[in-house]
């Protein structure tokens, strides 16, 4: 076995120690998965296996039911043992896969698609429980279709990447699978170690940094009998029943309940994001001499990086969003540029119209599937559209006068000003059905506070399950006769205590936050009927509601977009559209550049992501990316808040972008002053068939 000496290295060379995800492995249950040591990065390419084809996969079904038997996988065999913590299986190609869970933890609801694909779902678990995998023979590789906690994929919520219902997990070591084109890795509770081979084009892997507040020290990991906290006898050690609130450095709040099974959920997530920080610059605590130790984050292993872009995007330039024009009753597609505040009509988007150019028309995006779709409603009819091509696909009614919409992750709102209410629309139903179809659990229609009425700003922001609504109020205390603009934050789901453990998701309605708008201190009025639309073109672009003033200083200036935070209100930012008519309302942003690419979205810090090759690779941190570190890659684009850390050894075609750092542009990284937190991003995965 070759030794490592110890070494003292340079700012961008810098070792960065991470959690080795071989060692659950090859050393079992007696490994701590946040013991700090090296990863190695081995390749196993076999280019003679046979291409995954996703087509085959639409069709298959579940290999678990809840509370059923084991049923084999069409073209494979598989089942669980040991109470659902082992799943085993023999791809169509021969490797034999067992899967088991080290620690507390559940794979029930896991199967294999009639393509021979791993769908793994996990469930029951904490930050301490590790997923392996022993794969031998046929190719010594395995398809990876999928990766979701079991209480998202059944809750519908397949889309979102707020993380909220899903428990937090230590580490999935899954380094002999190959995440197919297409596929998804969703583990946006938390997770500290995350192991792939490889992954394929168009695929995504969108992760969280496991809250800080169970993030321990190594030292305080395992018992007095050398124990790590994987043995369940050992949990009550360590995890404190209750829940617990931490903010991390990149002031995102995030609630973690631990009930009395250890099972560790993310109960709630929210909060205005800053830059990390530069990591050189924050205080070394530690008595010890030399450089500060590597920060708790993620650790993200995947030996080959396999997307297909055509052009690299710039996340700076290529958001898009649509505005719906009443003069000539048509909905056009705009590109953002962040760094310079300006917007244009995107060429490539053929503008839609709609009948009769009617004066009131909602415009959001949505999900059919995966696929990302505009909405335009328009007297009670919403058209579907696939949002990168335009192709039509088909509408549904909805209710007269609930013209409004916006959208989460995976729920669509739509909203009524006469009627003063909120209602949840599954949209893929509701076009099966030709209406409006509520999604599961038929949530009950939902009425604003007494004293609160919706003006008909409607929107949603990604990595949330809220949406935003402009409202009038008599907000004023001073003034109790007259209503003023306020936002209230509404909840499309909410969580419940499972009996079994954990907590499941619901789509419900709630109230979350109401408040009045005060720029500078004052209060807005809005004189009844709101005569001149006041706060009803309302939309999201990333991280931050995007309100249609139409001016500036007071002046008219037509499309004039004032970015806001969701929380405070706080200014962000101006976006000018060229345009000259004032567009009556807004959709949420999308990026449809990233198509083709291996989207890596991770929310907070990652420690280090490492692999040996990259193609077509899209990195988006909202934290601080302390290490990346390739042997080559090409035509990618790196994003940090800040980037520490960058360890390449051949590039071509690569752009990293960062927030302010004390190391300047070494490591060929570009300081971007206006770079705020970007996404949480998702494949659009669309096409431009119907």
């Amino acid at each position: 076995m070759r030794r490592v000496r110890p070494i003292m290295e340079g700012l961008e060379a810098r070792q960065v120690m991470s959690a080795d995800p071989m060692g659950a492995l090859a050393g079992g249950t007696g490994v701590d998965p946040m013991t700090l040591a090296q990863v190695d990065v081995a390749a196993t390419a076999d280019p003679g296996d046979a291409p995954y084809d996703p087509r085959i996969a639409e069709t298959a079904a579940p290999l678990m039911a809840r509370g059923g038997a084991a049923i084999p996988a069409q073209g494979s065999s598989g089942g669980f043992s040991n109470n659902f913590q082992k799943f085993s299986y023999t791809t169509p190609r021969g490797t034999r896969v067992v899967l088991s869970i080290q620690g507390r933890g559940s794979l029930e609801g896991t199967y294999v698609d009639s393509a021979g694909a791993l769908n793994l779902r996990y469930d029951l678990s904490n930050a301490y429980t590790k997923i392996v995998a022993n794969v031998h023979g046929g190719t010594g590789r395995a398809d990876l279709a999928s990766v979701y906690s079991r209480d998202q994929a059944e809750s519908g919520a397949l889309n979102s990447v707020s993380g909220i219902g899903s428990p937090l997990i230590g580490m999935i070591n899954l380094r002999q699978f190959d995440l197919v084109p297409n596929g998804t890795v969703n583990v946006t509770a938390g997770i500290g170690v995350m192991g792939l081979r490889s992954a394929g084009p168009n695929s995504q892997i969108q992760l969280r940094a496991l809250p800080e507040s169970v993030t321990l020290p190594a030292s305080e990991r395992s018992d007095t009998r050398g124990n790590t906290p994987t043995y369940n006898n050992s949990l009550a050690n360590i995890i404190d029943v209750g829940s617990s609130s931490s903010t991390d450095s990149t002031n995102i709040q995030n609630n973690v309940i631990s009930d009395i099974f250890f099972v560790q959920s993310l109960a709630g997530s929210d909060g205005e994001f800053v830059s990390a920080g530069d990591i050189a610059l924050q205080t070394n605590e530690s008595p010890d001499p030399g450089p500060p130790p590597p920060p708790p984050g993620v650790v993200l292993t995947i030996d080959r990086v396999q997307g297909r872009l055509p052009v690299v995007p710039d996340v700076q330039t290529d958001a898009r969003i649509f505005g719906y024009d009443p003069v000539t009753g048509r909905v056009l597609r705009f590109q953002i540029d962040l760094n310079q505040g300006t917007g244009v009509v995107d060429a490539a988007f053929a503008p839609i119209a709609v009948a009769g150019a009617p004066a009131d028309v909602g415009v959001a995006l949505g999900r059919v599937g995966q696929r990302q779709v505009l909405l335009v409603n328009a007297a009670s009819n919403v058209s579907v559209y696939d949002a990168t091509f335009g192709t039509g696909l088909g509408s549904f009614s909805v209710p007269a006068g609930f013209s409004e919409m916006g959208s989460t992750d995976s729920v669509t709102v739509i909203g009524s000003v006469a009627e003063n209410q909120l209602r949840q629309v599954d949209v893929a139903a509701s076009l099966a059905a030709g209406t409006a179809v509520a999604p599961p659990a038929n949530p009950a229609p939902y009425t604003p506070p007494a004293g609160l009425s919706l003006l008909g700003g409607l929107t949603g922001l990604p990595g949330s399950f809220q949406v935003y609504s402009t409202v009038a109020a008599p907000f004023n205390t001073l003034q109790p006769l007259e209503n003023q603009l306020g936002y209230l934050n509404v909840a499309a789901a909410t969580t419940t205590a499972d009996p079994e453990g954990g907590l499941n998701l619901v789509n419900r309605f709630s109230t979350v936050q109401q408040q009045a708008f005060t720029p500078g201190g004052t209060f807005v009025p809005i004189p009844a009927g709101n005569p001149n639309d006041v706060a009803t073109a309302v939309g999201s672009i990333d991280r931050n509601l995007a309100v249609n003033t139409g001016t500036t200083n007071g002046a008219p200036a037509p499309n004039t977009i004032q970015l806001f935070s969701q929380q405070t209100q706080s200014r962000r930012g101006t976006v000018v559209l060229a345009y000259g008519n004032q567009l009556s309302d807004l959709s949420e942003s999308f990026r449809p550049d990233i198509a083709g690419s291996v989207l890596i979205d991770v929310q907070g810090t990652i420690q280090s992501i490492r692999g040996t090759t990259a193609d077509g690779m899209v990195v988006n941190n909202a934290g601080l990316l302390n290490l990346v570190s390739f042997q080559q890659v090409t035509n990618s684009a790196i994003v940090g808040e800040p980037v520490a850390h960058v360890r390449i050894n051949r590039r071509d075609n690569v752009v990293i972008s960062s927030t302010a750092r004390s190391a300047g542009s070494r490591g060929g990284v570009t300081f971007v002053p206006k770079l705020q937190q970007i996404g949480p991003l998702s494949q659009p995965h669309d096409r431009p068939q119907a």
